[in-house]
């Protein structure tokens, strides 16, 4: 081969690479936006060799710790990979534990996964809502949704919400979504108290009770005139004669059930895909971890997270609670 052969083989070689370098720069560097998330996304959930899940607490904690254990038997098996169950202290926590990505998937409630979704740039969504049996005066239903109500002691003299003011009042806490921020929509819907307003300025004393169960418990003790929860709690936590010692007086909703987030720079698509089939599995082959591990929950189902959650989106700009 003479000089000038040489020449042209060189210089069709840095050619060819050049274009290669191009091409692999176009799909990295940033012109094709989608393949590189993709990319980045493939690139963090491979390096996963355990995957993390936190269940936000609805009762005490300690209850559900010790079906951690048979859930982390149940998804390891059938994901293929190790997975690790914890149950937060609060809601707060559960939020925290998604942003940093200490966990990649969390069963919560509304509100907190729809902070989850805000704080973390939009990489965490909901995919997946419980189906709950609700028990009625119409008898047992199952949605995705149900209600949030006040209610007051048949004896109290109370029969609006407008004969509630100067009362005391009992919610879950300030990050209820059926215990707290649907109801203040409600007393926001009838202009007894203003957008962006705390309820002690309608109430006399506000009570921050823990849950649904405390708020009830509350109420027939006479500790608060009023409490608020959803439309299921009285059915499940008082007895058929204290049932009949209080009355709804407002009703409001519907309120969006909990659900499952999982954070998409995190989760490859494939496993999202059988994490989503090993919840479907559950109600036939371990009904008992949803019932005695997840709250209660008779199914889940996936859903669409900004469809789901739309109802929370107008309560939330409705009331403009500050965030959690």
């Amino acid at each position: 081969m003479n000089s000038q052969q040489s020449k042209i083989v060189l210089i069709s070689g840095i050619i060819i690479a050049a274009v290669v370098g191009l091409g692999v720069g176009l799909t990295v560097g940033g012109f094709d936006n989608a393949d590189k998330e993709t990319i980045t996304i493939q690139s963090k959930s491979s390096e996963l060799k355990k995957i993390t899940i936190a269940v936000m607490p609805n009762e005490d904690p300690k209850k559900f710790e010790m079906q951690g254990k048979a859930l982390e038997e149940y998804f390891t098996k059938k994901l293929g990979i190790e997975t690790e169950f914890f149950y937060p202290i609060d809601a707060t926590t559960t939020v925290e534990s998604l942003v940093t990505g200490s966990t990649q998937i969390a069963f919560m409630s509304a509100r907190p996964a729809q902070l989850a979704h805000e704080r973390s740039d939009g990489n965490a969504l909901l995919f997946m809502a419980e189906v709950r049996p609700f028990t009625s005066e119409g008898g047992e239903k199952l949605d995705t949704f149900y209600h949030s109500e006040f209610w007051v002691r048949k004896d109290s003299g109370i029969n609006t919400l407008e004969d509630a003011k100067g009362k005391n009042v009992a919610f879950s806490g300030p990050t209820s979504t059926s215990g707290y921020l649907f109801p203040l929509a409600k007393l926001v819907d009838k202009s007894l108290i203003k957008a962006g307003d705390d309820p002690k300025t309608y109430f006399s004393n506000v009570l921050f009770s823990g849950g649904y169960q405390q708020s009830l418990n509350a109420l027939i003790a006479g500790q608060v005139d009023i409490a608020a929860g959803g439309d299921h709690a009285k059915f499940r936590y008082l007895t058929p004669e204290e049932q009949n010692q209080i009355k709804v007086i407002e009703k409001q909703g519907p309120v969006p059930t909990h659900g499952i987030i999982y954070r998409t720079d995190l989760i490859t698509p494939s496993l999202l895909a059988n994490f989503e089939k090993a919840v479907l599995d559950m109600k036939s082959e371990r009904p008992d971890l949803l019932e005695s591990a997840l709250f209660g929950a008779t199914d889940f189902v996936p859903v669409n997270h900004y469809a789901h959650l739309a109802e929370l989106g107008n309560a939330i700009a409705k009331t403009k609670i500050p965030h959690i």
